[in-house]
Parts: structure tokens; C-alpha cells; sequence
């Protein structure tokens, strides 16, 4: 592996972007994909700064960085007003990157690999959360159908707890789109996929 692979596979881009920018993160924003923030190399008043987690890049749309997208290198590059091969020695400096059983590499591994893990378990969630969406779509449309067909008092009987579903599953879709509530989401899948398995059973019981 090349030292510029090093340098990319074991440092993250949001410990990299505090330590040479001083720009401070909240974890919660961290844990996203994506997030814009205000760029720290221009006087930015909107925030056109865009770090993309998963690849440990970002881009700055007023045109830092020649308005090229960048990465460790590039940021510590900006941030020193220094060329590629000076960045590089700084960050194999700083990071104790010549030495791989140092202890900073070894943390950085840590951090990188958390990372990652943080990036696969959202991704996977948001897979279960378009799921369930598009399940609870299907049930919604058909409920509103079945509560269409009630046109006289006789028909109430139709109604049961579908009046009740209707409600539960909008409740369940604002819960599933509230992106910085991690934990709702998560007990709202739950919630969603026990009331799918209880249709799927009651269908195959019918």
C-alpha cells in the first residue's frame, strides 16, 4: 500500500478538518452520509461546504480547492497553504504514519473502522425504512379503499380497526422520515415489521 493510501484508508476526514481547519462537529451530524457545513477556507455565510463521509472527501461550490472535490490531503494543503508533498509529510508526521504499530495509527484505524460501521449501519437502515414505507403504502391504499366502500350505516361493520390503521400508519411514516432520530426509527421498524408479519399471518390464515 502506498503512503497516500495509507494516509486515506487510516485517517478520517472529520478528525482531519478539526485538527488542521479547527472546525468542531457535532456527532450527530458526523454520523450522516453527507452534510454541508460552512466552508473554513473562504468567508463562507452560507454553509457550501459539502463533507462526504463514507468517501472521506469533500467540495466547497464557491470554488475552494481550484472548485475541485478534495480529501486529507487536500484539506491540510488549504488549511497550511502548502503543496501536495509538504501536506503529505505533515500528516505522516503529525499522525505517526511511518510507524504502522504506532499508537495514533492504531487509533486512527479504530476511528476509521467505526466509521465504517456507522456508514453500513445507516445504509442498511435507510434500506429497511424505504421497505417498510413502500409496505405501508400498500396497506394504506388498500385500507382507504375498503373505508371508501362504506356508503350507508349498514356498511359500518366494514370499518373495524381500519380507521385506527390509517392514523397508525401516518404516525409510523413521520417517525420513519425523522432523520435525526435515530432511535424512533429504529422502534418504528420494529413496530412496522411486527404489524407486516401480523398481516402475512392473518392473510395465510384466511
Amino acid at each position: 500500500m502506498s503512503i497516500i493510501d495509507q494516509i486515506k484508508a487510516n485517517l478520517s476526514i472529520i478528525d482531519v478538518l478539526q485538527r488542521y481547519s479547527g472546525t468542531y462537529f457535532f456527532n450527530e451530524r458526523t454520523n450522516r452520509r453527507q452534510f454541508n457545513i460552512r466552508c473554513p477556507f473562504h468567508n463562507d455565510r452560507n454553509p457550501s461546504f459539502t463533507i462526504y463521509t463514507k468517501t472521506g472527501t469533500f467540495r466547497c461550490w464557491s470554488g475552494c480547492n481550484d472548485g475541485k472535490s478534495g480529501d486529507v490531503i487536500d484539506i491540510v494543503k488549504l488549511s497550511r497553504g502548502v503543496d501536495t508533498k509538504q501536506a503529505i509529510k505533515i500528516l505522516i508526521a503529525d499522525y505517526d504514519l511511518g510507524n504502522p504499530d504506532s499508537d495514533r495509527v492504531k487509533e486512527c484505524q479504530k476511528r476509521r473502522t467505526y466509521w465504517k460501521r456507522v456508514s453500513a449501519f445507516k445504509t442498511e437502515k435507510n434500506k429497511k425504512i424505504i421497505e417498510a414505507i413502500n409496505a405501508l403504502h400498500e396497506v394504506k391504499q388498500l385500507a382507504r379503499v375498503t373505508l371508501g366502500t362504506i356508503l350507508e350505516i349498514a356498511d359500518l361493520d366494514k370499518v373495524g380497526e381500519l380507521y385506527h390503521v390509517v392514523g397508525q400508519i401516518d404516525y409510523w411514516f413521520e417517525c420513519l422520515a425523522e432523520n435525526e432520530d435515530t432511535q424512533g426509527q429504529i422502534k418504528a421498524l420494529q413496530e412496522v415489521s411486527r404489524f407486516i408479519h401480523n398481516i402475512k399471518v392473518g392473510e395465510g390464515r384466511g
